[in-house]
Protein backbone atom coordinates (compact mmCIF):
# COMPACT_ATOMS: atom_id res chain seq x y z
CA UNK A 1 0.00 0.00 0.00
CA UNK A 2 1.31 3.66 -0.84
CA UNK A 3 0.73 6.47 2.04
CA UNK A 4 -1.70 9.75 1.09
CA UNK A 5 1.08 11.44 2.58
CA UNK A 6 3.26 10.46 -0.71
CA UNK A 7 2.55 13.16 -3.24
CA UNK A 8 4.36 11.76 -6.04
CA UNK A 9 2.48 8.65 -5.74
CA UNK A 10 -0.88 10.43 -6.16
CA UNK A 11 0.53 12.39 -8.90
CA UNK A 12 1.68 8.89 -10.87
CA UNK A 13 -2.18 7.26 -9.65
CA UNK A 14 -4.12 10.18 -11.14
CA UNK A 15 -2.30 9.87 -14.15
CA UNK A 16 -2.83 6.51 -14.90
CA UNK A 17 -6.61 6.43 -14.25
CA UNK A 18 -6.99 10.08 -16.06
CA UNK A 19 -7.89 12.51 -13.33
CA UNK A 20 -8.02 16.04 -13.16
CA UNK A 21 -5.31 17.45 -11.38
CA UNK A 22 -7.99 19.64 -8.77
CA UNK A 23 -8.59 15.99 -7.64
CA UNK A 24 -5.04 15.78 -5.86
CA UNK A 25 -5.85 19.19 -3.67
CA UNK A 26 -9.31 18.35 -2.70
CA UNK A 27 -7.76 14.86 -1.35
CA UNK A 28 -5.07 16.68 0.43
CA UNK A 29 -7.29 19.21 1.89
CA UNK A 30 -9.79 16.02 3.48
CA UNK A 31 -6.58 14.71 4.92
CA UNK A 32 -4.37 17.92 6.03
CA UNK A 33 -7.14 20.12 6.79
CA UNK A 34 -10.31 18.20 7.30
CA UNK A 35 -8.47 15.53 9.76
CA UNK A 36 -10.03 12.36 7.70
CA UNK A 37 -8.19 9.31 8.40
CA UNK A 38 -10.56 7.03 6.08
CA UNK A 39 -10.60 7.34 2.42
CA UNK A 40 -14.32 6.56 2.56
CA UNK A 41 -15.07 9.58 4.17
CA UNK A 42 -13.70 11.66 1.20
CA UNK A 43 -17.55 12.20 0.33
CA UNK A 44 -15.73 15.09 -2.33
CA UNK A 45 -14.46 11.93 -3.61
CA UNK A 46 -17.08 9.44 -6.05
CA UNK A 47 -17.67 5.93 -4.64
CA UNK A 48 -16.01 4.42 -7.33
CA UNK A 49 -12.99 6.95 -6.71
CA UNK A 50 -12.80 6.06 -3.26
CA UNK A 51 -12.94 2.41 -3.38
CA UNK A 52 -10.10 2.56 -6.25
CA UNK A 53 -8.01 5.16 -4.05
CA UNK A 54 -8.47 2.60 -0.77
CA UNK A 55 -7.86 -0.26 -2.74
CA UNK A 56 -3.83 1.19 -3.45
CA UNK A 57 -3.27 4.25 -0.31
CA UNK A 58 -4.26 4.21 3.04
CA UNK A 59 -3.84 7.25 5.73
CA UNK A 60 -2.97 5.67 9.04
CA UNK A 61 -0.48 2.46 8.94
CA UNK A 62 -1.42 1.69 12.11
CA UNK A 63 -4.42 0.55 14.57
CA UNK A 64 -5.68 2.09 17.69
CA UNK A 65 -5.69 -0.43 20.20
CA UNK A 66 -6.40 1.38 23.09
CA UNK A 67 -7.28 4.82 24.49
CA UNK A 68 -6.32 6.07 28.09
CA UNK A 69 -7.38 9.36 29.26
CA UNK A 70 -7.70 11.27 32.11
CA UNK A 71 -8.15 15.31 32.59
CA UNK A 72 -5.01 16.16 31.72
CA UNK A 73 -4.13 14.20 28.76
CA UNK A 74 -5.28 11.05 25.96
CA UNK A 75 -2.59 8.27 25.53
CA UNK A 76 -3.04 6.09 22.49
CA UNK A 77 -1.84 3.19 21.64
CA UNK A 78 -0.79 2.13 18.12
CA UNK A 79 -0.39 -0.99 16.89
CA UNK A 80 2.25 -0.96 13.33
CA UNK A 81 2.09 -3.59 10.61
CA UNK A 82 4.50 -5.29 11.73
CA UNK A 83 3.51 -5.82 14.94
CA UNK A 84 5.37 -3.25 17.08
CA UNK A 85 3.23 -0.69 19.79
CA UNK A 86 3.67 3.51 19.45
CA UNK A 87 2.51 5.49 22.12
CA UNK A 88 1.40 9.21 21.54
CA UNK A 89 0.43 11.72 23.60
CA UNK A 90 -2.32 14.69 23.59
CA UNK A 91 -2.10 17.23 26.84
CA UNK A 92 -4.91 19.94 27.21
CA UNK A 93 -3.61 23.30 28.68
CA UNK A 94 -6.31 25.22 30.29
CA UNK A 95 -6.60 29.20 31.10
CA UNK A 96 -8.72 30.39 33.48
CA UNK A 97 -10.40 33.92 33.32
CA UNK A 98 -8.88 36.02 35.97
CA UNK A 99 -12.42 38.12 36.25
CA UNK A 100 -15.09 35.18 35.38
CA UNK A 101 -12.90 31.93 37.12
CA UNK A 102 -14.40 30.18 34.02
CA UNK A 103 -11.62 27.49 32.97
CA UNK A 104 -11.38 27.11 29.37
CA UNK A 105 -9.59 24.63 26.84
CA UNK A 106 -6.42 26.87 25.91
CA UNK A 107 -4.64 24.70 23.23
CA UNK A 108 -3.29 21.23 23.19
CA UNK A 109 0.14 19.50 22.38
CA UNK A 110 1.25 16.48 21.01
CA UNK A 111 3.75 14.49 21.65
CA UNK A 112 4.71 12.71 18.93
CA UNK A 113 6.66 9.13 19.08
CA UNK A 114 10.37 8.62 16.24
CA UNK A 115 11.05 5.38 17.13
CA UNK A 116 9.21 2.25 18.69
CA UNK A 117 11.44 1.88 22.01
CA UNK A 118 14.71 4.24 22.16
CA UNK A 119 18.55 2.99 22.44
CA UNK A 120 19.62 5.88 25.02
CA UNK A 121 18.92 4.18 28.20
CA UNK A 122 18.15 6.92 30.57
CA UNK A 123 18.03 5.24 33.65
CA UNK A 124 15.07 7.20 34.46
CA UNK A 125 12.42 6.45 31.59
CA UNK A 126 10.42 3.78 30.90
CA UNK A 127 11.18 3.66 27.29
CA UNK A 128 15.00 2.93 27.53
CA UNK A 129 13.87 -0.28 29.11
CA UNK A 130 12.51 -1.23 26.50
CA UNK A 131 16.02 -1.12 23.82
CA UNK A 132 15.49 0.39 20.34
CA UNK A 133 12.60 -1.90 18.49
CA UNK A 134 12.72 0.41 15.05
CA UNK A 135 13.06 3.85 13.45
CA UNK A 136 9.38 4.65 12.39
CA UNK A 137 8.51 5.67 8.94
CA UNK A 138 7.77 9.15 8.03
CA UNK A 139 4.26 8.27 7.24
CA UNK A 140 3.80 6.64 10.52
CA UNK A 141 4.78 9.95 12.56
CA UNK A 142 3.10 11.90 10.62
CA UNK A 143 0.00 9.66 10.92
CA UNK A 144 0.07 10.16 15.05
CA UNK A 145 -1.07 13.59 13.94
CA UNK A 146 -3.63 13.25 11.91
CA UNK A 147 -5.55 10.62 14.10
CA UNK A 148 -4.82 12.78 16.97
CA UNK A 149 -6.34 15.81 14.87
CA UNK A 150 -9.40 13.13 13.86
CA UNK A 151 -9.93 12.51 17.20
CA UNK A 152 -9.94 15.95 18.43
CA UNK A 153 -12.39 16.82 15.99
CA UNK A 154 -15.12 14.03 17.31
CA UNK A 155 -14.20 14.68 20.93
CA UNK A 156 -14.24 18.48 20.56
CA UNK A 157 -15.68 19.63 17.52
CA UNK A 158 -15.42 23.71 16.85
CA UNK A 159 -13.97 26.42 18.58
CA UNK A 160 -15.73 29.67 19.22
CA UNK A 161 -14.10 31.11 16.00
CA UNK A 162 -16.00 28.29 13.88
CA UNK A 163 -12.55 26.83 12.77
CA UNK A 164 -11.85 22.75 14.42
CA UNK A 165 -9.99 22.15 17.24
CA UNK A 166 -6.56 20.56 16.10
CA UNK A 167 -3.43 20.29 17.65
CA UNK A 168 -1.16 23.19 18.48
CA UNK A 169 2.14 22.46 19.22
CA UNK A 170 3.81 18.93 18.26
CA UNK A 171 6.95 18.13 20.34
CA UNK A 172 9.31 14.95 19.61
CA UNK A 173 9.45 13.90 23.20
CA UNK A 174 7.51 10.37 22.71
CA UNK A 175 9.23 6.72 21.95
CA UNK A 176 12.67 7.58 20.78
CA UNK A 177 15.59 9.50 20.48
CA UNK A 178 14.54 11.86 17.15
CA UNK A 179 18.14 12.49 15.79
CA UNK A 180 18.62 9.01 15.62
CA UNK A 181 16.16 8.86 13.07
CA UNK A 182 16.97 12.02 11.41
CA UNK A 183 16.08 11.61 7.66
CA UNK A 184 12.59 10.84 8.68
CA UNK A 185 12.39 13.66 11.73
CA UNK A 186 13.31 16.10 9.46
CA UNK A 187 11.09 15.49 6.56
CA UNK A 188 7.62 15.09 8.98
CA UNK A 189 9.15 18.66 10.41
CA UNK A 190 8.80 19.95 6.85
CA UNK A 191 5.50 18.24 6.45
CA UNK A 192 4.32 19.94 9.59
CA UNK A 193 5.62 23.75 8.91
CA UNK A 194 4.01 23.57 5.56
CA UNK A 195 1.15 25.99 4.51
CA UNK A 196 0.25 23.36 2.23
CA UNK A 197 0.09 20.42 4.50
CA UNK A 198 -0.24 20.88 8.41
CA UNK A 199 0.57 24.43 8.64
CA UNK A 200 1.78 24.79 11.92
CA UNK A 201 4.37 27.77 13.21
CA UNK A 202 7.81 26.72 13.28
CA UNK A 203 7.50 27.95 16.90
CA UNK A 204 4.83 25.64 17.67
CA UNK A 205 7.40 22.28 16.41
CA UNK A 206 10.07 21.28 19.36
CA UNK A 207 12.49 18.91 18.53
CA UNK A 208 14.04 16.74 21.64
CA UNK A 209 17.63 15.25 21.80
CA UNK A 210 19.88 13.79 24.55
CA UNK A 211 22.68 14.52 22.32
CA UNK A 212 24.24 12.88 19.13
CA UNK A 213 26.67 14.42 18.05
CA UNK A 214 26.29 13.31 13.77
CA UNK A 215 22.37 13.76 13.84
CA UNK A 216 22.77 17.10 15.88
CA UNK A 217 25.51 18.63 13.66
CA UNK A 218 22.89 17.22 10.54
CA UNK A 219 19.83 19.42 12.66
CA UNK A 220 22.08 22.48 12.59
CA UNK A 221 23.27 22.43 9.31
CA UNK A 222 20.49 22.03 8.03
CA UNK A 223 19.13 24.61 10.06
CA UNK A 224 15.56 23.34 10.84
CA UNK A 225 12.87 25.83 11.64
CA UNK A 226 12.41 24.49 14.60
CA UNK A 227 12.96 24.50 18.39
CA UNK A 228 15.36 22.57 19.71
CA UNK A 229 15.09 20.79 23.47
CA UNK A 230 18.10 19.67 25.16
CA UNK A 231 17.70 16.36 27.49
CA UNK A 232 20.52 18.01 29.58
CA UNK A 233 19.47 16.42 33.13
CA UNK A 234 23.41 16.65 34.71
CA UNK A 235 25.98 19.52 34.51
CA UNK A 236 28.81 17.61 34.53
CA UNK A 237 29.98 14.37 32.72
CA UNK A 238 30.31 12.36 35.48
CA UNK A 239 26.71 12.24 36.81
CA UNK A 240 25.23 13.11 32.78
CA UNK A 241 27.11 9.54 32.26
CA UNK A 242 25.30 8.23 35.00
CA UNK A 243 21.67 9.15 34.12
CA UNK A 244 22.38 8.64 30.60
CA UNK A 245 24.34 5.94 29.60
CA UNK A 246 24.85 7.21 25.89
CA UNK A 247 26.75 9.94 27.66
CA UNK A 248 29.70 8.00 27.51
CA UNK A 249 30.40 8.51 24.06
CA UNK A 250 28.68 11.78 23.39
CA UNK A 251 30.38 14.15 26.27
CA UNK A 252 28.87 16.88 27.68
CA UNK A 253 31.76 19.64 26.67
CA UNK A 254 30.96 18.73 22.97
CA UNK A 255 27.28 18.94 23.31
CA UNK A 256 27.34 22.39 24.78
CA UNK A 257 29.63 23.65 22.05
CA UNK A 258 27.08 21.91 19.57
CA UNK A 259 24.02 23.76 21.49
CA UNK A 260 26.22 27.41 20.78
CA UNK A 261 26.68 26.23 17.50
CA UNK A 262 22.92 26.15 17.41
CA UNK A 263 22.12 29.12 19.06
CA UNK A 264 24.23 31.10 16.21
CA UNK A 265 23.10 29.74 13.38
CA UNK A 266 19.56 29.59 14.08
CA UNK A 267 19.48 32.45 16.35
CA UNK A 268 17.00 30.61 18.15
CA UNK A 269 17.07 29.58 22.41
CA UNK A 270 17.54 26.02 23.48
CA UNK A 271 15.47 24.62 26.03
CA UNK A 272 17.10 22.77 28.63
CA UNK A 273 15.05 19.69 29.91
CA UNK A 274 15.98 18.47 33.15
CA UNK A 275 14.59 15.30 35.11
CA UNK A 276 14.58 16.29 38.90
CA UNK A 277 15.48 13.19 40.89
CA UNK A 278 16.27 12.99 44.64
CA UNK A 279 19.62 12.24 46.11
CA UNK A 280 20.89 12.09 42.66
CA UNK A 281 20.68 15.52 40.42
CA UNK A 282 19.02 17.94 42.94
CA UNK A 283 21.34 18.84 45.67
CA UNK A 284 22.79 22.52 46.04
CA UNK A 285 25.80 21.70 44.63
CA UNK A 286 25.02 20.37 41.39
CA UNK A 287 22.63 23.72 40.97
CA UNK A 288 25.41 25.69 41.37
CA UNK A 289 27.31 24.10 39.11
CA UNK A 290 24.41 23.85 36.50
CA UNK A 291 23.98 28.12 37.23
CA UNK A 292 27.41 28.16 36.02
CA UNK A 293 27.26 26.00 32.84
CA UNK A 294 24.17 27.58 31.75
CA UNK A 295 24.95 31.25 32.53
CA UNK A 296 25.57 33.83 29.42
CA UNK A 297 24.06 31.07 27.32
CA UNK A 298 20.64 31.63 25.66
CA UNK A 299 17.96 29.19 26.35
CA UNK A 300 15.67 28.21 28.96
CA UNK A 301 15.42 25.53 31.69
CA UNK A 302 12.54 23.12 32.65
CA UNK A 303 12.83 21.54 35.52
CA UNK A 304 10.72 18.23 35.33
CA UNK A 305 9.76 16.02 38.90
CA UNK A 306 10.61 12.54 37.99
CA UNK A 307 7.70 10.27 36.94
CA UNK A 308 7.63 6.93 38.77
CA UNK A 309 9.79 4.21 36.42
CA UNK A 310 8.61 0.55 37.40
CA UNK A 311 12.17 -0.70 36.05
CA UNK A 312 14.09 1.24 38.85
CA UNK A 313 14.15 2.37 42.48
CA UNK A 314 14.45 6.27 42.10
CA UNK A 315 12.35 9.22 43.29
CA UNK A 316 11.02 12.35 42.83
CA UNK A 317 12.41 15.36 44.16
CA UNK A 318 10.96 16.78 47.06
CA UNK A 319 8.93 19.92 45.81
CA UNK A 320 10.75 22.53 48.09
CA UNK A 321 14.05 21.20 47.40
CA UNK A 322 12.76 21.67 43.47
CA UNK A 323 11.85 25.17 44.27
CA UNK A 324 14.94 25.48 46.09
CA UNK A 325 17.31 24.65 43.12
CA UNK A 326 15.13 26.56 41.20
CA UNK A 327 16.21 29.49 43.14
CA UNK A 328 20.01 28.73 42.76
CA UNK A 329 20.26 28.53 38.90
CA UNK A 330 18.10 31.67 38.74
CA UNK A 331 21.07 33.48 40.66
CA UNK A 332 23.01 32.95 37.94
CA UNK A 333 20.72 34.92 35.16
CA UNK A 334 19.20 32.02 33.93
CA UNK A 335 15.53 31.79 33.15
CA UNK A 336 13.57 28.61 34.52
CA UNK A 337 10.46 26.90 35.11
CA UNK A 338 8.97 24.02 37.08
CA UNK A 339 6.97 21.71 34.66
CA UNK A 340 3.69 20.93 35.09
CA UNK A 341 3.51 17.00 35.01
CA UNK A 342 0.59 15.69 32.86
CA UNK A 343 -1.09 12.54 32.58
CA UNK A 344 1.11 10.84 35.23
CA UNK A 345 -2.35 8.87 36.23
CA UNK A 346 -2.50 7.05 32.72
CA UNK A 347 1.60 6.64 32.71
CA UNK A 348 1.33 9.95 30.10
CA UNK A 349 4.01 11.75 31.79
CA UNK A 350 7.28 12.29 30.79
CA UNK A 351 9.22 9.12 30.29
CA UNK A 352 6.61 7.15 31.17
CA UNK A 353 5.85 5.71 27.65
CA UNK A 354 6.23 2.04 27.45
CA UNK A 355 5.12 2.10 30.81
CA UNK A 356 2.94 -1.47 30.30
CA UNK A 357 5.33 -3.16 28.30
CA UNK A 358 7.88 -2.09 30.67
CA UNK A 359 5.97 -4.10 33.29
CA UNK A 360 5.11 -6.99 31.50
CA UNK A 361 9.25 -7.39 30.68
CA UNK A 362 9.79 -6.71 34.18
CA UNK A 363 7.03 -9.53 35.28
CA UNK A 364 8.43 -12.16 32.95
CA UNK A 365 12.30 -11.13 33.95
CA UNK A 366 11.15 -11.83 37.58
CA UNK A 367 9.32 -15.33 37.22
CA UNK A 368 12.07 -16.46 34.68
CA UNK A 369 14.63 -16.16 37.81
CA UNK A 370 15.16 -19.49 39.59
CA UNK A 371 13.86 -19.88 42.91
CA UNK A 372 15.76 -20.21 46.24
Amino acid sequence: MYSLFDHEALEAFRTEHKRQPYRIRQIETAIFHQWIKDIDEITTLSKDDRKLLSDTFDVIPFTCEKILEDEETTKFLFRTTDGKVIETVLMYHYHTNEDTGVIKLNRVTLCISSQVGCAVGCIFCVTGTLGLLKNLHRTEILAQVIYANNYLKQKLGKKEDGSLWSVRNVVFMGMGEPLMNYPNVKKVCEFLSSEYYFGLSSKRITVSTSGVYQGLEKFITDNLPVSLAFSLHAPNQELRAHLVPMAKFYTLDKLMELMDEYVRVSDRQVFYEYVMIRDENDTDEVAHQLGRLLRNRRGHLNLIPYNQNPAIDLHESDPEQIKRFKKIVESYDVTVTIRQNMGRKEKSACGQLGYEAAQEKLKHATSDQPKQ
